[in-house]
């Protein structure tokens, strides 16, 4: 019965994983989405979750699209994500009229290029939803 329950378990999670982000139902699906792509190097997903026109602040800087994210930060963000693990402490989320605001602390730990890292990373994310192109994520602010 166990291994019936398993199997149906991992059944329901493959069937009703959204494969775009027109099918995502919940702003924090996208999320997760973004998060989980950055640390299994998958652009592609990346690319689908972004607004082409979102706001990215990191370190003091800014990327004022997708297409300048995909040009500078994206890649160094991935190699990050996949060398430093990141546990989620806590997360709200606000939604109203299309609109989300997701703020989630996380702590991360790791080590890279050679430096020991150990922090609390603090990220919002805004996602805007469309019946043309479901939940988008439009503004991301990570600090720590």
């Amino acid at each position: 019965m166990k291994l019936f329950m398993s199997v149906f378990m991992v059944s329901v999670l493959f069937i009703s994983a959204p494969s775009s982000a027109e099918e995502v139902s919940e702003p924090t699906v996208v999320l997760d989405r973004f998060r989980t792509a950055l640390t299994e190097g998958d652009t592609e997903v990346v690319k689908d979750v972004l607004s082409d026109d979102v706001l990215i602040f990191e370190g003091g800087g800014v990327e004022r699209s997708l297409a300048e994210y995909s040009a500078h930060h994206l890649k160094s963000d991935i190699k990050f994500s996949q060398a430093v693990p990141s546990q989620l402490l806590e997360r709200t989320v606000q939604e109203a009229d299309g609109l989300a605001v997701i703020t989630s602390r996380y702590s991360i730990s790791g080590a890279y290029n050679g430096r020991e890292i150990d922090l609390t990373m603090n990220e919002t994310v805004t996602v805007s939803h469309t019946p043309e192109s479901g939940w988008k994520i439009i503004r991301i602010h990570w600090s720590n």
